[in-house]
């Protein structure tokens, strides 16, 4: 029983290390070529090919908004139900869909701008607040008992930090977290962040 590739769905990306050249390479199956995007969805996550998440951001950020905005009436407006029940509901769906696959990010200021921007403008219609009651953010995440995203993301990249560490030395995962690579160099000027970066940074807060 062999694996019969469907050229049609079938998509590439190419993730460079330098500059995107401007011809990009060919890739084949069956004898056909396959399309080279500079983006896909793969397990639930959206990869480029600049190595950014900036379109997965955005991507989650619309997700979570779509399953805020299906329970505003029933569950996060409803003056029936008490504050701390719309805040659990909340944390369980939409900061479990905004936060997918957080583990894995490498973050910079502006993705955890927008994040942010996202989780307190949910918090304050739960609140039955707006921006013109001028109430700061620290006392809207006071009155929620919630944590920042930057908080939390660091919190779920620290837990997965420790099961990759406590994993036996030929899993594949702390194979990659603790890899080096034998040949290459650094670009001039300012570099990228890494993951290593991100978690050190983790560590130090």
């Amino acid at each position: 029983m062999g694996l019969t590739v469907n050229t049609i769905k079938t998509e590439v990306v190419c993730q460079w290390s330098a500059n995107i050249p401007s011809t990009p390479p060919t890739f084949t199956a069956a004898g056909e070529q396959l399309s080279v995007v500079p983006s896909f969805r793969y397990l639930g996550s959206i990869l480029s090919e600049d190595n950014t998440i900036d379109n997965e951001v955005q991507n989650r950020i619309k997700q979570a908004s779509a399953a805020f905005g299906r329970l505003r009436r029933r569950v996060f407006q409803n003056k029936n139900l008490h504050l701390r029940t719309k805040v659990c509901v909340y944390q369980a769906i939409c900061i479990t869909t905004l936060l997918y696959s957080c583990e894995a990010w490498v973050t910079y200021s502006r993705h955890i701008r927008a994040l942010e921007q996202f989780h307190i403008r949910c918090l304050q219609c739960i609140l039955g607040i707006t921006w013109r009651d001028r109430v700061p953010h620290s006392e809207v995440l006071s009155k929620t008992n919630c944590r920042s995203i930057e908080a939390t993301i660091t919190q779920h990249q620290l837990r997965w930090l420790g099961h990759v560490v406590r994993m036996p030395s030929n899993r594949l995962p702390r194979r990659v977290l603790y890899g080096q690579l034998h040949h290459g160099r650094r670009s001039a000027g300012g570099q990228k962040k890494r993951y290593k970066d991100q978690l050190k940074t983790a560590l130090k807060k």
